[in-house]
C-alpha cells in the first residue's frame, strides 16, 4: 500500500510515523535528516507546541489557550496552573 501523499516531506513523514506510533520509522526518518533540517524541524515543532497552549505544572494537563493561571509571577518558583489546580492551591476564605 502506498503511504499518503503527506509523507512526501521528511518532516511530515516523521510526524505521520509518530502519529501511527511507529517510533522506529520516525527515528529512521529523523536520523536521515541533515543537522540543519533537524534544527529547522525542531524550531517548527516548538512553534506548533506554543500554539497548543501550556501544560499545567500541577497536573501536566494541556490547558485550554488563555485559561492557565501564572502563580508567583516574580518568584523563581512561578508555575502555570490550570483552573482546577489553581483553585485547589488557593486557600479557602476565612470564615
Amino acid at each position: 500500500m502506498n503511504p499518503p501523499a503527506v509523507t512526501a516531506f521528511a518532516e511530515t513523514a516523521a510526524l505521520y510515523a509518530v502519529m501511527n506510533e511507529d517510533l522506529p520509522d520516525a527515528r529512521r526518518i529523523v536520523g536521515d535528516m541533515l543537522p540543519g533540517e533537524r534544527a529547522q524541524l525542531a524550531q517548527q515543532l516548538d512553534q506548533l507546541r506554543e500554539l497548543l497552549g501550556p501544560r499545567c505544572d500541577g497536573c501536566d494537563a494541556l490547558t485550554p489557550i488563555g485559561t492557565s493561571v501564572l502563580t508567583d509571577a516574580l518568584s523563581p518558583n512561578r508555575q502555570y496552573l490550570c483552573r482546577d489546580c489553581a483553585a485547589a492551591r488557593t486557600p479557602a476564605p476565612a470564615t
